[in-house]
């Protein structure tokens, strides 16, 4: 049954349905649980959602039911559920299966018992893995039950996770238009761009990222998308980012969001960002800094109390060893590496 699971795995028709409409009670079978799902996490300006959402099991609607509203309901903080960034998933969780047991020594900072609680699973045993392209999530794809899983269906698991991968990847580059997907030629070009850009896809979640906009997003998701949401707002000569409606054919109206800094500038604030410890928010003033802005301009910009700016000038000014917005800005270009 394994190697029809794969090889079915292995053929694609453009405009099928998505493989977990099928693959999930297939998994059910095999590994002898009790419930399997797969989604994807979407961050919000507002907070989180699903991209999408798939189960197999007696109580499948349910759990998928209850499973929303509890995401719906967390608050928009740089993790979903202790998985650290989805858009930039740890190295040690990337396309490995890992038990309930194994997940657990992560010391994830979220509890999971309210979740587990809320979805109807509480002391049941698990397995999941993230199905990732990269550093990118493209699936979580888990099973639970009550009893313990055994190190044999762990090993089936682990011998479907490469084939999920492919099939994920294909149905994200070349499937039918849904939030979250979108052709791979375009993710291309956006690497291609000498500064961070993303893409916001209809529900208001980073669907696409270069490595530059990544880089943002691991920094601090929340204030990425605030100067996102702020450019939009203001038009082409508001905020950091500029703003372009990308359409096609059949699909839903998505936003390209490039950082308007200049290359150079760009880098050095990405270098100094991480080099500093600085949050989305203190690099940005650094940025208005650097672009000669007057403390009462950068409060203008950023829609706060020039007080606020005092305070971060102070805070940058600590960090990055200057006495003056000078020496702040010449620190900042004559740092090396």
């Amino acid at each position: 049954m394994l190697q029809a699971i794969k090889q079915a795995l292995s053929q694609w028709t453009p405009g099928e349905p998505p493989a977990a409409t099928w693959f999930l009670p297939e998994l059910r079978t095999v590994l002898r649980a009790e419930f399997t799902g797969a989604y994807r996490p979407a961050a919000t300006e507002a907070g989180w959602s699903l991209d999408f959402m798939y189960g197999a099991g007696d109580n499948e609607r349910l759990f998928s039911t209850n499973f929303r509203a509890y995401v719906a309901r967390m608050s928009p903080s740089e993790q979903f559920l202790g998985h650290s960034n989805p858009h930039l998933v740890q190295t040690e969780q990337r396309n490995r299966v890992m038990p309930l047991g194994e997940l657990a020594r992560l010391k994830v900072d979220q509890p999971y018992t309210p979740l587990f609680r809320a979805i109807g699973i509480l002391g049941h045993d698990q397995l999941r893995v993230l199905i990732c392209d990269g550093p990118r999530q493209l699936s979580w794809i888990g099973a639970t039950r009550e009893e313990p899983f055994t190190k044999r269906e762990l090993t089936l698991l682990r011998r479907l996770t490469r084939p999920l991968q492919r099939r994920l990847r294909l149905e994200q580059q070349l499937g039918q238009p849904r939030p979250g997907a979108l052709p791979g030629m375009f993710e291309v070009a956006l690497e291609a761009l000498p500064t961070a850009a993303l893409v916001v896809g209809p529900g208001g979640g980073i669907a696409m990222a270069n490595s530059l906009g990544l880089t943002l997003l691991e920094r601090g998701r929340k204030d990425v998308l605030d100067a996102i949401a702020e450019s939009t707002r203001g038009g082409s000569d508001a905020g950091p980012f500029s703003i372009t409606p990308v359409t096609a054919p059949g699909w839903p109206t998505y936003m390209l969001a490039i950082r308007k800094a200049p290359p150079e500038l760009a880098e050095r604030i990405l270098l100094v960002q991480q080099r500093w410890g600085l949050s989305v928010r203190q690099a940005r003033v650094l940025e208005l800094v650097a672009n000669g802005e007057s403390n009462k301009e950068i409060a203008r910009a950023l829609g706060c109390a020039e007080v606020t700016i005092e305070n971060h000038l102070t805070e940058l000014f600590r960090r990055s060893g200057a006495r003056s917005r000078a020496g702040l800005v010449g620190r900042l270009f004559g740092l090396q590496g």
